[in-house]
């Protein structure tokens, strides 16, 4: 008898209060997740979410991540939610990679905020290499929940977010079930953006890449950019540049990203 594959894996990541729990109970189909805790188990300060339908096949791995706010590296808080992302990301290797990232944004105009979380998750910790869904919540009195995409996607091009794909959705179903209906087409849209995106191979961040040797022997960080080596300057503008962080910032973060690859044994 064959063995069942293993569920794919998708990491949920946005800022704190754009519905990311709410995601998880939409494609769970009951109350999976709080806000806080009820958790069934976590990896690495991530909440994991196994979520099984009748057919097997179907089944996927959910990991919502702690919600990143404002990203000034003069939080802890935030410094730690990016640290425990990527020990996230590197630890999924060993569970058959990651198949999706997925976005969650509010709909509205995209901020500052927005577009460097982007960065730094999925450019940075990602080095571009898993594939991004955007999910535009909050559409629920929307007319036509498509049509925000239609009316915002150059919008969102202009910010610099490029997803492979998208879902316009609502993740409530509101008073007396006002929005049920919605929320029923919601679902049923998230459901196959996560077969397509399940049905393609998963991604590994390979540890062994330009990143992780970049995070090698970090005091070189500290030296004047002209005597740092080509792939290290690449970081250091990525994160100054990019990302928009001071380079005093940009190297207690790699540091802290070294620091943690050395406690598991990468």
């Amino acid at each position: 008898m064959s063995s069942q594959p293993r569920p794919p894996n998708f990491i949920i990541f946005g800022e704190m209060g754009v519905g990311k729990s709410s995601l998880v109970n939409l494609i769970a189909g009951n109350q999976l997740a709080t806000s806080s805790s009820g958790a069934q188990s976590c990896t690495l300060e991530s909440t994991e979410y196994p979520v099984t339908f009748s057919d097997p096949r179907l089944n996927v791995n959910l990991y919502d991540t702690v919600g990143l706010d404002s990203p000034s590296m003069n939080s802890a808080g935030y410094l730690d939610a990016l640290v425990k992302a990527h020990e996230l990301i590197v630890s999924l290797k060993n569970r058959g990679g990651v198949n999706g990232l997925l976005f969650c944004i509010k709909a509205g105009r995209v901020s500052n905020t927005v577009q460097q979380n982007y960065r730094l998750f999925f450019e940075f910790l990602c080095e571009e290499r898993v594939p991004l869904a955007l999910v535009i919540t909050n559409l629920e009195n929307e007319p036509n929940m498509d049509d925000w995409w239609t009316m915002n996607k150059a919008h969102i091009e202009k910010s610099g977010i490029d997803p492979v794909t998208h879902v316009c959705i609502t993740t409530i179903k509101g008073y007396k079930n006002a929005y049920e209906a919605r929320y029923l087409e919601s679902r049923a849209k998230v459901l196959n953006m996560l077969r397509e995106l399940g049905n393609n191979d998963a991604c590994s961040v390979d540890v062994s890449s330009w990143f992780a040797r970049v995070c090698k022997k970090l005091r070189e960080f500290l030296v004047p950019a002209k005597g740092l080596g080509r792939s290290r300057q690449k970081m250091l503008q990525m994160l100054t540049k990019r990302c928009k962080l001071r380079k005093e910032d940009a190297v207690q973060l790699l540091q802290r990203i070294d620091a943690d690859e050395e406690k598991l044994g990468t």
